[in-house]
């Protein structure tokens, strides 16, 4: 732009206010900059830029590629090396661009750095053409906004689609200004014509300036003609002579330049100068181009600029038109020929991203190289890798003689990726086009986990059997299939059956040598054995495939070391999946169901509740409904420890939906949970008619057995009514069972203990399981046994040891929001004479003040000590996204955007009287 911004005053001031804010009061906000190509964001930009720096704003600012052309996230780590005074020295920016593939470590070592550079000098990050972010980098904008809010850093995003806040800012509490460029009045453009010229431009110029809607590059463009005194028309034939003029430019070029500038046109606008030669060698086939004369060539033209390391074009114009000018066959090929160079290179997303663009009807060599990259992205990104063997699949065309192969491929990833009602659409494809047994009976023995967790175990047992009744199968098949039957065994028949069956299976598969049927038998007998509640055994058959190379059940492996206690470990496992044991959409559905399983069992309700609604909307997305019907089991069984019980019933009426999955599978979880809802309503009969069939039928495996020692609560209760005693005695074997099976496991030995003190009136056996429970991790066990032995004690006279038993429990209830047991030990502790102080700050709270959780509660009390959200993190046991969850939540609830306005909020109550906002000691955190 020539001489001062014209005609952004009123944008300029509304962004230098948000500016100014950062430097006088400390507090951030971010800046949304949208409008078309050549509206001038840029300019505005550069503007921003200039006068934050006379305010003494520490400035930094980059721009985003089409196509991630260095690594995923490069724009937003090239920020910290920008600008004359960087934010990192060379080693630190290469120690954060050498951890590119783990976006949450990236995000939280940036954030870190962003968060001591604001507190020396307010920041003014800028970044243009987001419109072109990278998912990384979209993903580390998102959190670093969020980790930075109420941080005087204020972010501008130049891009050219409105709506940005909704892709880079996720609702937190932080100002946010919506800054759309439109088209410029004619009086400013003439004043532009004026910089440039030194005089005022002519009526026949002004027509013209008139007729460019606005443009401020298109002004200018115009602008620089008028010296030459060029005439044309409007705005269309403006744009078609430009276009002309530049496809005219392109056929001056000699082939090799002109094919380097459509390469870059295809490649997103930008290619390192570095493999210029090499990718336009691929491309056309010429591996002897001269690649330093050709790039000069297309610079000479005047249509590539390089920019840094990298050839790009001057503007976005030049690049669509010369984009424009590339036919569809030829753009396809280009892409197909970037797809190979960047597979070959180790550059897997760049592939798949251009292998996705290569991608037309009937193109096996696009959908052979998507394929491949799926393949590639399987464990870095599920979610991408099945994304991208679904279309490949759908660019495949029956007809074409490598269809059969590649379908096959796109199968196995399909299934590897948990898309389970994608993967048995292929599935069916395939055995529909086959004639071959053995290759039948591959595809079945290979989709048998997309129908396990489809929940569709029946049909999985019917496919088994039918191709096994092929009298020509080959051994190694014949193996794979019977480890199937076996997985649908462990779902469908009784648990000596299912056990013995899978372990048949297994010694068939070792005989074979085949390593495909040995780790799906050994899944089916581990799924079979933590059925019967045989979890360390389980256990044994996961790290047996762990140790034959297969890490697609580490999510099952985690689950079995939650239910033996070993949580501690199951976090270092998760962290292999997850880096930061956050929820990313990009996990797999298994992932979200270990990680909602681990924050239920050491009592973070909230944390599941949230991880189980994400698992839901994903698992009915992928057709995984098995790990749905999870997701729903845990979300009624958290809002029936909240005492939310018209809630709890909603989840089960959704759960009773899931009509997909074999009852033999979901009735057993819902009678579970429909007994538990009807003894917290009171209708204790109607929870024993429910529950007694389902311990009556021992030999049956119901996987949800891990959820009867919640049932404590109302163990005495429901031993009042007809056939209740019944119902209490096998619930106390079958926690004997389960102790038993698992020997040294705290959690199942003080639960057998418990309920066997309980039923037989044994005040010593209920103290002995209250402390064995006291030193396990889970929460909810931990109140539970303090909670029995303080009734015992009460029942024997033993008052004051009773009550300080009940204050514990009612302490661990509350410290997780389990509500509706800590009202009845609070009822408990009435009838027996005492009274708190506490249960009066929770049954009468602050009515001014919107209800936090008792998650964000902890993490408000301290942030508002001072802790950052790292030693926040470290002081409650959870990740540092989970404090960045929670504290956004706060400052929504309470309508604050800084720490120190939550400092003085929670000041401000501790002055009047005691709040659940109020700080909590450290024996109150659990």
């Amino acid at each position: 732009m020539f001489g001062p911004l014209r005609g952004r005053s009123e944008e300029m001031a509304r962004a230098l206010a948000v500016v100014r804010a950062a430097a006088r009061y400390g507090r951030g906000g971010v800046l949304l900059v949208s409008g078309p190509a050549g509206i001038g964001k840029s300019a505005l930009l550069s503007e921003v830029r200039r006068q934050s720096s006379a305010l003494k704003l520490r400035v930094v600012g980059g721009k985003c590629d089409e196509i991630e052309q260095v690594s995923p996230g490069a724009p937003v780590i090239a920020l910290l090396r920008s600008g004359r005074r960087p934010l990192l020295d060379a080693s630190e920016y290469e120690e954060i661009s050498a951890a590119a593939s783990e976006p949450l470590l990236v995000a939280e070592r940036i954030a870190a750095r962003l968060a001591v550079a604001a507190t020396a000098h307010p920041l003014v990050i800028t970044l243009d053409d987001v419109q072109w972010v990278d998912r990384t980098s979209r993903f580390l904008l998102r959190a670093l906004v969020s980790r930075l809010a109420g941080q005087p850093v204020v972010w501008v995003f130049a891009g050219r689609d409105s709506g940005l806040e909704g892709d880079l800012v996720c609702g937190d509490p932080i100002l946010v200004e919506e800054i759309p460029l439109g088209p410029l009045d004619t009086t400013d453009l003439v004043a532009m014509a004026h910089d440039r010229l030194g005089r005022l431009p002519g009526t026949r110029a002004r027509r013209f300036l008139d007729a460019l809607d606005g443009s401020p590059l298109l002004a200018t463009r115009l602008v620089d003609q008028l010296v030459r005194d060029t005439t044309g028309g409007g705005v269309d034939r403006m744009a078609a002579e430009f276009h002309a003029s530049i496809a005219h430019r392109l056929a001056a070029l000699p082939a090799a330049a002109r094919d380097l500038v459509q390469l870059v046109a295809v490649a997103g606008g930008a290619l390192p100068t570095w493999e210029a030669a090499g990718l336009l060698g691929a491309a056309t086939g010429d591996a002897g181009v001269d690649g330093e004369r050709v790039c000069g060539q297309a610079i000479d033209a005047g249509l590539l600029v390089v920019k840094g390391a990298a050839l790009g074009f001057r503007h976005d114009l030049v690049e669509e038109a010369v984009h424009a000018a590339i036919d569809a066959g030829r753009r396809h090929g280009l892409h197909r020929a970037l797809a190979a160079q960047c597979l070959a290179a180790g550059r897997v997303p760049m592939a798949a991203a251009h292998a996705r663009e290569a991608c037309s009807p009937g193109d096996t060599a696009a959908a052979a190289l998507l394929i491949s990259a799926a393949e590639a992205l399987v464990d870095p990104n599920p979610a991408e890798a099945g994304e991208c063997a679904d279309l490949a699949f759908r660019t495949l065309r029956i007809t074409q003689p490598e269809w059969q192969e590649l379908s096959r491929r796109c199968l196995a990833v399909l299934c590897r990726t948990e898309r389970a009602a994608d993967a048995v659409a292929v599935a069916d494809a395939i055995a529909a086009q086959a004639g071959d047994p053995d290759l039948v009976g591959e595809v079945e023995a290979r989709v048998a986990s997309a129908l396990w967790f489809g929940g569709r175990v029946g049909e999985l047992r019917a496919r088994a059997d039918r191709a096994l009744r092929a009298v020509t199968l080959s051994p190694r098949v014949a193996a794979r299939l019977r480890a199937a039957r076996a997985l649908a065994d462990a779902g469908l028949a009784r648990g000596d059956t299912a056990l013995r069956h899978a372990e048949g299976a297994l010694e068939e598969a070792r005989l074979n040598g085949d390593r495909e049927a040995v780790t799906s038998a050994l899944w089916a007998a581990a799924v079979a054995a933590g059925n019967e509640s045989r979890h360390l055994q389980a256990l044994r058959h996961y790290q047996d495939m762990r140790s034959l190379g297969c890490t697609d059940h580490l999510a099952d492996e985690i689950a079995e070391l939650q239910s033996l206690d070993r949580h501690d470990h199951a976090r270092a496992l998760l962290r292999r999946l997850r880096p930061d044991t956050e929820r990313v959409t990009d996990a797999l559905p298994a992932v979200h169901r270990a990680q909602m399983w681990s924050d239920f069992h050491l009592g973070r309700l909230d944390d599941a509740d949230a991880t189980a609604r994400a698992l839901a909307e994903l698992g009915l997305r992928l057709g995984t409904h098995l790990l749905v019907l999870d997701a729903f089991v845990v979300r009624a069984a958290v809002h029936l420890l909240r005492g939310d019980l018209p809630t709890a019933a909603a989840q089960l009426e959704q759960a009773d939906g899931l009509t997909h999955i074999d009852d033999a599978l979901r009735d057993p979880a819902l009678a579970v949970m429909r007994g538990w809802l009807r003894a917290a309503q009171g209708d204790l009969r109607s929870a024993v008619d429910v529950l007694l069939p389902l311990l009556h039928d021992t030999g049956r495996a119901h996987p949800y057995r891990q959820l009867w020692p919640w049932w404590t609560g109302w163990f005495e209760e429901l031993g009042s009514t007809p056939a209740g005693d019944d119902l209490t005695q096998l619930m106390a074997e079958a926690a004997h069972t389960t102790a038993a099976r698992n020997p040294g496991v705290a959690s199942f030995e003080g639960v057998a203990l418990n309920l066997l003190g309980r039923r037989m009136r044994d005040l010593e056996m209920i103290e002995r399981s209250a402390k064995l429970l006291a030193a396990g991790p889970r929460a909810v066990f931990r109140a539970g046994g303090a909670d029995s032995l303080g009734r015992a004690l009460l029942a024997a006279g033993r008052r004051t040891e009773g009550l300080e038993q009940l204050d514990h429990a009612w302490d661990e209830y509350h410290a997780i929001g389990a509500h509706h047991p800590r009202t009845a030990v609070q009822r408990a502790m009435r009838e027996a004479g005492a009274r708190r102080v506490k249960w009066c700050a929770v049954a009468a709270p602050d009515a001014g003040t919107p209800g936090l959780s008792r998650a964000e509660q902890r993490v408000a009390a301290l942030i508002g000590a001072g802790h950052t959200n790292k030693s926040a993190a470290a002081e409650l046991g959870i990740s540092v996204n989970t404090i960045g969850t929670h504290l956004r939540a706060v400052f929504k609830k309470l309508n604050i955007q800084s720490r120190v306005q939550l400092a003085n909020a929670l000041h401000g109550h501790e002055e009047t009287h005691r709040h659940p906002l109020c700080p909590l000691t450290k024996e109150q955190i659990p």
